[in-house]
C-alpha cells in the first residue's frame, strides 16, 4: 500500500457498514481505506476485515448461511431466535480479528498480517459446512441415514471452503488454505508449517473450550431469546488475554468471569437448545428427512459441494409442496409440524451420568412397549387403546454439561496475576471460591411417543422399568431433598425411594409428571377439530435415540395406508368413537 492509496481513503470510500444487534457496525473495507478504517476501529470500535475478506462473503457457499437457523429446531419454540449462521459468522469472524489483533501487540509473538487474515477467515467460515437445522442435521439425522459414516458439519465446512475457492477463482497459497482448515478443526494436522500453537486456540480451543466462537454464540443466542445481550464479557476477556509458553492464558482477577461463560453454555443448553419441545421437533424433522432421503438422496449431498450449497432449511418446504407419492410420509410430518400436532414427551428423569451407564441398556423402546401392553391388558380404562409398539416410543439421552464432559472447565484454563504476568497455572479452588459447584454434567433421560393418544401407557411403561431398574448410589447423585429440612411444607408427600439389599435405589418416577395410563395427550393447535393421526408401521424398530436406525435405502417404517382419513384428517376409528357412521358424517356435510 503506498502513501497515495491511503491519501485516497475517505469515510465514503470502499467501506460497507453492517449493523449488528451485538456489535453495533461491523466495516468492510478495501486496501486503499485500510488505515482510515483502523482508526475508525479505534475511535467506535468497529471491526475492519482485510481487503480480501469481502470475497468470501460475497459467494454461494456463505450466502447459503442466510438459510440456516442457528438456533434449529428451537426456534419452533423461541420465536426471537429466527437468527442465522450467516451473521454468527459474522460475529465470530469480528471477534476473531478483534483477539488476534490484541495478541499481537504483546512483544516476541510475532504474530504476522498473514496469520491475522488467517484466524479471520477462520472465524468467518468455521460454520460453513452446516446443514438443515444446523446441529440436527449432523448430530441426528446423518447418523441415522449413513450408520457408522463418519462425518460432521466441520469437515463439510472444509469441503466448501475448498470448492468456494475453485468456483470463485480466489488466489489462496496452499500453505493458507491448510492454515484455515486446521484453525477451524481447532488441531495443527501440518506440523510441518510450523504455525504458532496457540493461534489454534482463538476459533476453535480443544484444551478448554474457551473461544470466540463460544463468545459470540452465547451473547447473540441470549439476545435473541430475550436475554442481556451484555450479560457475557466477551471483551474483557479478550483484553485479558495473553500468550504464555504457547497457550492462552487469562488474568485471576477474571476467574469469575470464565466461569459465568460456562454457567451460560449451560444454561442455554438446559433453557434453549434442549428444551423437551424443541427436541420433539427434532426427531419430527428427522423422521421427516429419513422418510424423504430414499427419493430426494438427502444424505448423500454431503459429499458434493456443487449439491450441498443447495441443502438448507428449505428443504422443508420443498418436501412440503411435493405431490409425488414417495414424499407422503414427509409430507403428513411436516404438516404434523406445522399444525402443531407435536410428538410428545411423556416423562423425564435427570440422572447423574454414572447412573446413564447403569440403566442404558436396559431402559429401551422395546421393552418400554412391551411394559406398556403389559400394563393396557390390565387397566380396564386402556383396553381399548390401540397397542403400543416400538415405533411408537422414542428414548432420548441428551448430556447437559458446562462444556467439558463431566470435568470442572475452569482446571482446564491457564491463568496468570498481574505481578507475575509471564507465568501461567491451573487455579485451585481455594485460589477463587468454595461456592462453585462440584457436579458439572447430568444426563436428561427423556421418552418421547409419536402417538399423542398413547401417552399415558408410554409414560406407565417406562415407569415400569424405572421401578424395577436398581441404581448403584454416588456420593453425589444419592442425595436426597428432605421435605422437613424445606421452609415450606409440600401439600403432597413425596414419594420415598426404594433402597434395595445391596443398598441400591429404586426411582418411583416425577411426581409432577404423572398421568393415569388412560391419559391421552391434548390435540395440539386449538384451531383443529381432529387429528390427523400417522400411525407406525409394525414391522419397523424405534428411532429413539437409542435404537438402530435403516439404511439410506430403506423406509423410516411409518406407514399411513393403514389408516382411513376423513378430509380434515380425522380417522374412521375416531369417527366411530364419537358416535357417527358414514351416513351421518355425509348428512352433517351436506347440512
Amino acid at each position: 500500500m503506498t502513501s497515495s492509496d491511503l491519501r485516497e481513503g475517505s469515510p465514503n470510500s470502499g467501506i460497507r457498514s453492517i449493523k449488528d444487534p451485538i456489535y453495533d457496525y461491523s466495516a468492510l473495507v478495501s486496501a486503499r481505506c485500510l488505515k482510515w478504517a483502523y482508526l475508525l476501529h479505534e475511535s467506535i470500535c468497529r471491526v475492519v476485515l482485510l481487503p480480501a475478506v469481502s470475497k468470501f462473503i460475497d459467494t454461494r457457499q456463505f450466502q447459503r448461511l442466510r438459510n440456516i437457523k442457528q438456533l434449529g429446531t428451537s426456534y419452533y419454540v423461541w420465536p426471537g431466535g429466527s437468527h442465522n449462521r450467516f451473521e454468527h459468522c459474522l460475529g465470530v469472524m469480528h471477534l476473531a480479528k478483534v483477539m488476534v489483533d490484541h495478541l499481537s501487540l504483546q512483544s516476541n509473538l510475532d504474530i504476522t498480517s498473514r496469520d491475522r487474515r488467517c484466524v479471520q477467515l477462520a472465524g468467518l467460515l468455521h460454520d460453513l459446512g452446516h446443514g438443515p437445522f444446523s446441529h440436527v442435521f449432523d448430530g441426528q439425522f446423518i447418523p441415522r441415514a449413513r450408520p457408522g459414516y463418519q462425518w460432521k458439519h466441520e469437515d463439510a465446512s472444509e469441503l466448501m471452503f475448498e470448492a468456494m475457492l475453485a468456483e470463485n477463482e480466489i488466489d489462496l497459497p496452499r500453505k493458507d488454505v491448510e492454515f484455515v482448515r486446521d484453525l477451524i478443526a481447532g488441531v495443527d494436522r501440518h506440523p510441518q508449517n510450523k504455525e504458532k500453537p496457540y493461534l489454534f486456540e482463538i476459533v476453535a480451543n480443544k484444551q478448554n473450550g474457551i473461544d470466540v466462537d463460544k463468545y459470540d454464540y452465547i451473547v447473540r443466542d441470549t439476545h435473541q431469546v430475550g436475554g442481556d445481550k451484555c450479560n457475557l464479557a466477551a471483551l474483557r476477556l479478550i483484553r485479558s488475554s495473553r500468550v504464555i509458553g504457547n497457550h492462552i492464558a487469562y488474568s485471576n482477577k477474571d476467574i469469575t468471569n470464565v466461569f459465568l461463560l460456562f454457567q451460560e453454555r449451560w444454561s442455554l443448553h438446559k433453557r434453549v437448545y434442549t428444551h423437551h419441545a424443541a427436541k420433539a421437533i427434532e426427531y419430527m424433522v428427522v423422521d421427516a428427512l429419513l422418510a424423504a432421503d430414499p427419493y430426494l438422496k438427502i444424505s448423500e449431498q454431503i459429499d458434493d459441494p456443487q449439491r450441498y450449497v443447495f441443502l438448507t432449511d428449505s428443504i422443508l418446504e420443498e418436501i412440503e409442496r411435493s405431490t409425488q407419492p414417495e414424499l407422503s410420509i414427509a409430507r403428513e410430518l411436516v404438516f404434523r409440524l406445522r399444525t402443531r400436532s407435536l410428538y410428545k414427551c411423556v416423562d423425564i428423569l435427570y440422572l447423574h451420568p454414572d447412573e446413564e451407564k447403569q440403566i442404558k441398556l436396559l431402559v429401551t423402546s422395546e421393552r418400554i412397549a412391551h411394559e406398556a401392553n403389559r400394563i393396557r391388558t390390565q387397566e380396564l380404562k386402556t383396553l381399548e387403546s390401540s397397542e403400543v409398539t416400538t415405533d411408537d416410543v422414542i428414548v432420548d439421552w441428551t448430556y447437559v454439561h458446562f462444556g467439558m464432559r463431566d470435568r470442572n472447565p475452569i482446571e482446564l484454563v491457564l491463568f496468570y496475576g498481574k505481578h507475575n504476568p509471564n507465568k501461567a497455572r491451573h487455579a485451585r479452588p481455594e485460589d477463587y471460591s468454595r461456592t462453585f459447584p462440584t457436579q458439572f454434567a447430568e444426563v436428561n433421560l427423556r421418552v418421547f411417543t409419536r402417538d399423542r393418544s398413547l401417552y399415558g401407557l408410554v409414560q406407565a411403561g417406562f415407569r415400569s422399568i424405572i421401578r424395577q431398574t436398581p441404581f448403584k448410589p454416588t456420593e453425589e447423585a444419592s442425595r436426597n431433598v428432605s421435605v422437613a429440612n424445606t421452609p415450606i411444607q409440600s401439600t403432597l408427600a413425596l414419594p420415598n425411594e426404594v433402597v434395595t439389599g445391596s443398598g441400591g435405589r429404586l426411582y418411583e418416577g416425577n411426581p409432577f409428571t404423572l398421568v393415569p395410563p388412560s391419559f391421552a395427550g391434548s390435540s395440539g393447535s386449538p384451531k383443529l377439530n381432529s387429528k390427523r393421526v400417522l400411525r407406525p408401521h409394525k414391522s419397523h424398530s424405534s428411532l429413539s435415540g437409542t435404537s438402530p436406525a435403516p439404511g439410506p435405502g430403506e423406509s423410516i417404517g411409518l406407514s399411513l395406508t393403514s389408516i382411513e382419513t376423513s378430509p380434515v384428517g380425522q380417522t374412521k376409528r375416531e369417527r366411530e368413537e364419537e358416535g357417527e357412521d358414514d351416513g351421518a358424517s355425509k348428512k352433517v356435510r351436506r347440512e
